[in-house]
């Protein structure tokens, strides 16, 4: 991710009760009022049938893999992409402890992941029900275009989330829309953690507010994508070298046939 190093997360249980900043969070870009123009359009996107695509790396079995570039995971960013589900919309008014917690996670969950999608979730899993394991899972449909972020080629709509929920989870789920916040971790099994939540209106007008900043400040491009800076780096390099005049030297150097502008 293009993002500032990230702060220290470990320690989110203790974190004061009082407004949220995401500036401290290391997010470059400003949150936006829950009652903003930009809220206020809703950004309840629809499904397509092709999934956002990212160069450099290629799923084989369909399921969500890592970019060849991903950054290895960091024990910090557990508390954000905890692969757990928050069961109620995020109060983003509210000012008690919990409210405040929830917002700040909210904000670091969008200044870290490297993909935020909506979903539908298509089957809930409770314990023993699926192959037997103990574990419970949320089958679940991403829906397109992704609110931030690509996956690789190959990636299948329709994933397989394990859900570290201590209490046994709804089957009411099933057919409800949420929000995923992914975060990847090359190496381990499975490639990544995660968070979903809730859809609410305030809650993706949040979520649109930033990515829209995040695109007017060349953080992201047009498509949600982290902007690809070292590339643009070479095009100004190429245009530094160009200024030069013709023969290897600089204007105001000598011209053509070796007599300096003016001599004549």
């Amino acid at each position: 991710m293009v993002f500032p190093p990230p702060p220290d997360l470990t320690n989110f249980k203790n974190l004061p009760a009082s407004k949220p900043d995401p500036a401290r969070l290391g997010i470059m870009f400003r949150p936006h009022h829950p009652d903003s123009p930009v809220r206020r359009r809703g950004w309840l996107l629809g499904p397509l049938l092709v999934l956002g695509l990212a160069c450099g790396g290629r799923s084989s079995t369909g399921e969500l893999t890592p970019p060849n570039d991903a950054q290895a995971w960091e024990s910090r960013y557990r508390a954000a992409f905890d692969d757990d589900y928050t069961p109620e919309p995020i109060n983003l008014r509210g000012r008690a402890p919990h409210d405040v917690r929830d917002q700040r996670l909210l904000a670091a969950r969008m200044g870290f992941a490297d993909v935020v999608a909506q979903v539908q979730v298509q089957q809930v899993w409770g314990r023993g029900r699926y192959q037997g394991r103990q574990q419970q899972y949320l089958e679940v449909e991403i829906q397109q275009p992704l609110l931030m972020g690509k996956l690789v080629k190959g990636t299948a709509e329709r994933q397989l989330l394990q859900v570290t929920a201590e209490d046994e989870l709804p089957g009411v789920l099933q057919g409800e829309s949420l929000v995923l916040f992914l975060r990847w971790a090359p190496g381990q099994q499975p490639p990544f953690h995660h968070h979903l939540m809730p859809i609410d209106e305030a809650a993706l007008g949040y979520i649109g507010a930033l990515v829209e900043d995040a695109k007017e400040k060349g953080v992201l491009d047009s498509q949600g994508v982290p902007a690809d800076k070292p590339r643009r780096g070479r095009r100004k390099d190429k245009k530094a070298k160009g200024g030069k005049a013709k023969g290897g030297k600089a204007k105001g150097g000598k011209a053509k046939g070796g007599k300096a502008k003016g001599s004549e």
